[in-house]
């Protein structure tokens, strides 16, 4: 009979400590703001708004990116709360587009339970061993891809679905997704928050897991005389040789 031995099917120290970065900077993204968008114009003066009319996109929620401003009013000096989400909601009625809450409604309601599943997911790879066991990785991994590709699909959606009834008539157009840009008189500002950046370690952590699991995932079996069903083992197997999984 064959003796097949497996060594190195559990999951190695770095391995596990990979991984565990890897979920630990992807679950510390889940609550942190992942892109922020900021409008420009004249009417919004900077000592009002130093940054701009600016949102903060999150994975469930998206958050108005304006601080407390100190105003005064008749000769009494109050901190007033500036809505910048209702203000940048105003703006894009003017030019006939639909108000932020009209986006990405699903994906908002299902972030947190497919953020627990793909690392469920990616848990269940540190240990299972069959065919293509590191497509359970994939989810996590492609999570940044994912929020970047969404946002586009809503930009290219909010631009090219504008009312009729606008009070400034603009043409369909593409938001800028990342950079700078300019709608009518307003200068468009759209960057990666600290979030993103927590987003793509986990995805290198990830990668580099997979990349040492797959190292160590390899047998090697002594073939036997006796022995003449293979069918046990992966197709492409050669006796006597390093083999590496999938």
């Amino acid at each position: 009979m064959a003796a097949a031995t497996r060594p190195g099917t559990a999951p190695s120290g770095a391995v596990l400590g990979l991984a565990l970065a890897g979920l630990a900077l992807m679950a510390a993204s889940f609550f942190a703001p992942m892109w922020w968008v900021s409008l420009t114009a004249p009417n919004y003066p900077e000592h009002m708004y130093p940054h701009g009319v600016r949102i903060v996109m999150h994975w469930d929620h998206v958050a108005n990116g304006c601080t407390a401003q100190q105003r005064e009013r008749e000769e009494i000096e109050e901190d007033e709360v500036l809505d910048c989400v209702e203000e940048m909601n105003t703006i894009n009625h003017y030019i006939g587009m639909f108000p932020i809450e009209r986006g990405a409604q699903l994906e908002l309601k299902a972030a947190p339970y497919l953020f627990v599943a793909f690392g469920v997911l990616a848990v269940v790879g540190l240990f299972y061993t069959g065919p293509f066991w590191w497509f359970l990785f994939v989810p996590a991994i492609a999570l940044p891809v994912g929020f970047l590709v969404d946002f586009a699909g809503w930009l290219y959606w909010f631009g090219h679905n504008l009312h009729e009834w606008a009070a400034f008539t603009v043409k369909p157009f593409m938001p800028t997704v990342f950079g700078e840009g300019k709608v009518a008189q307003f200068s468009t500002y759209s960057f990666p928050d600290y979030g993103m950046g927590l987003s793509i370690a986990a995805s290198v952590c990830l990668v580099l897991a997979v990349l040492q699991r797959r190292k160590g995932l390899h047998f090697r079996v002594d073939r036997d005389p006796d022995v003449t069903d293979l069918a046990f083992f992966p197709q492409g197997f050669e006796h006597g040789h390093d083999f590496f999984l999938p």
